[in-house]
């Protein structure tokens, strides 16, 4: 069994919806549970001013360490740390535990929780946090997991009707190909087989999904989609060197095509002379490149 990590597990957007749905599920859990319990939530209160105080404490201050914990993990994976399967369960478990030692901390040093022995309530702390956290991790991360399948099953329905689609296209074969016309630009597919040609003024982006890339491109005024089964690194070392430019891990742009780039809050994006296109988001890495290109059109 493969133990590379899945990319759907660090996305930035599935760890905050995960985050948002594992807090949530966790107070709903805890609201639940405190009339029950009888051992280490016992300082746990909704009604009790000061005691509430407590709860509220540890919940807002386990919810920040969460959100510290995933933001340390998602840029920790772009540019430290090649994260595996194993590495991404055990910084889960990391999360839980440490939690629930809190929890423990403050049941016996701040609220002075007796009538059991210390190693009962740390475990029972412990294992409280795995229910109320280990749950909604294993469930979202079934939940992308689930999606990723539908997104890729998707892709391959795509793939199926662009190559029916071939002759509503300009697709090229041998006697087609065109080597010597920097106009003219012939996608590969992973194979080395030529899949499909358009000129280089009618391109806008690329875009990576999975195994697959996706070329997005005028198409008589309207905007069409080729998918190619390529990785987008062997597709930025094919166009090496011509206005096709790498701007972010996904995406490939046509810097020909830009109308302008723009700084939000969260980084840089670019957008095109065509509507309907989304806007692409620009990463550090490539930022002073393609900024440098754009301004020297």
């Amino acid at each position: 069994m493969s133990n590379k990590l899945p990319h759907y597990l660090i996305e930035k957007n599935n760890l905050i919806v995960q985050v948002t749905i594992s807090v949530l599920f966790a107070i709903a859990f805890l609201a639940v549970y405190i009339p029950m319990s009888d051992t280490t939530t016992a300082w746990f209160s909704l009604e009790e001013k000061d005691k509430f105080i407590y709860t509220a404490f540890f919940i807002i201050l386990s919810t920040i360490f969460l959100i510290f914990s995933r933001v340390m993990m998602y840029y920790m994976s772009k540019r430290l740390i090649r994260f595996t399967l194993p590495k991404f369960i055990f910084w889960s478990l990391g999360e839980i535990v440490l939690i629930g030692l809190f929890h423990a901390y403050i049941s016996l040093r701040i609220m002075h929780v007796t009538g059991h022995p210390a190693e009962l309530i740390l475990g029972k702390s412990i294992l409280i946090t795995f229910i109320a956290l280990g749950f909604p991790f294993i469930v979202t991360d079934l939940s992308f997991a689930l999606l990723d399948a539908q997104r890729v099953l998707k892709i391959a329905r795509r793939v199926i009707q662009s190559n029916t689609a071939n002759n509503n296209v300009k697709s090229a074969n041998k006697e087609e190909i065109v080597t010597d016309n920097p106009d003219i630009i012939n996608f590969n597919d992973y194979t080395g087989a030529l899949k499909f040609t358009v000129k280089l003024e009618n391109i806008y982006y690329i875009k990576a999904e999975g195994n697959y890339v996706n070329v997005y491109y005028n198409n008589k005024g309207g905007i069409s989609s080729f998918v190619l089964r390529n990785k987008i690194q062997a597709i930025e070392d094919a166009f090496a060197g011509t206005p096709l430019m790498r701007c972010h891990r996904t995406y490939i742009v046509n810097s020909n095509n830009i109308k302008l780039i723009r700084n939000d809050a969260d980084g840089y994006y670019i957008d095109f002379n065509q509507t309907g296109l989304e806007s692409v988001p620009v990463s550090n890495t490539y930022r002073e490149k393609i900024v440098k290109r754009f301004t020297e059109i």
